[in-house]
């Protein structure tokens, strides 16, 4: 089946909205395109009669595996499938195309200028004829070639590195997140302007021992109210939106008022 372009930061029930709205004359072209000589089966029936209430099915069904499989374990998900991006976008920007296609597992072969990739189908596509985009995933077996409905777009999925975090428990998400901010020196973290930022940076900017700068993220990030990137070897910070959010709350100011230049700045830590 057609696999989707990323479209960037939405929330899971906006693309399932999304999939709820597919046009039914797309859904029955598709079917016949990704199961040819299949029109019988029994499994591809709901989407040739009534499209929408098989999408629509299709949705609840997502939604329902979503709540009870996924949604405890997004917040480490999501931070590997960032982790990976920040990573892969600097590796190309400090060293090159080569430097980058290295380590998406064994299935790609990188041999200037051919990416190969193994698959059951054959399909070959001249540079510039198409863009490429990666696509870090969370549970991949493999690196896959992935067509999508957008025809200038070729998609290459990987496995994000970091997948064994999700051995760990789900922590419970703390029932009182401001009663574990108290103190001048997180609201001095929280209102730094720039960023994404390190322990060392931020301390550097605040005059704060770093182990001090430390303690107070690690308490900001069980909050929910920061993030953690690693890139290579170092390990960087952003607020969340509700870390944005949390210092004009407790202030009694307007958040939704907030100057743009206020809000475009005041974003990380």
């Amino acid at each position: 089946m057609p696999l989707p372009r990323p479209v960037g930061t939405v929330h899971v029930h906006e693309e399932l909205d999304q999939l709820r709205d597919t046009d039914p004359e797309f859904v029955r072209a598709h079917a016949a395109v990704c199961s040819p000589g299949m029109a019988d089966a029994p499994f591809l029936q709901p989407y040739l009669k009534d499209p929408e209430a098989a999408c629509a099915a299709l949705a609840d069904a997502y939604a329902a595996c979503w709540e009870g499989a996924i949604e405890p374990y997004w917040p480490t998900m999501r931070r590997l499938v960032e982790d990976e991006v920040l990573l892969r976008a600097r590796t190309f920007a400090t060293e090159g195309v080569d430097a980058l296609f290295a380590g998406l597992e064994a299935r790609p072969r990188w041999e200037r200028p051919v990416l190969e990739l193994t698959k059951h189908d054959e399909a070959e596509y001249a540079a510039g004829e198409r863009r490429l985009v990666l696509v870090p995933l969370v549970f991949a077996e493999g690196c896959r070639l992935c067509s999508t409905d957008d025809p200038e777009v070729l998609a290459v999925s990987f496995q994000a590195r970091g997948a064994a975090a999700l051995r760990e428990p789900a922590g419970p998400v703390a029932e009182d997140r401001l009663g574990l901010m108290p103190g001048r020196g997180r609201a001095a973290v929280l209102r730094e302007p720039a960023g994404p930022l390190t322990t060392a940076g931020l301390a550097d900017r605040l005059g704060f021992a770093p182990s001090t700068v430390s303690e107070h993220l690690s308490v900001l990030a069980e909050a929910g109210v920061v993030t953690r990137h690693r890139v290579g070897r170092s390990v960087y910070y952003r607020l969340t939106d509700t870390g944005r959010s949390l210092p004009a709350l407790l202030t009694g100011q307007d958040v939704l008022g907030a100057s743009p230049d206020r809000g475009a700045g005041g974003g990380s830590a």
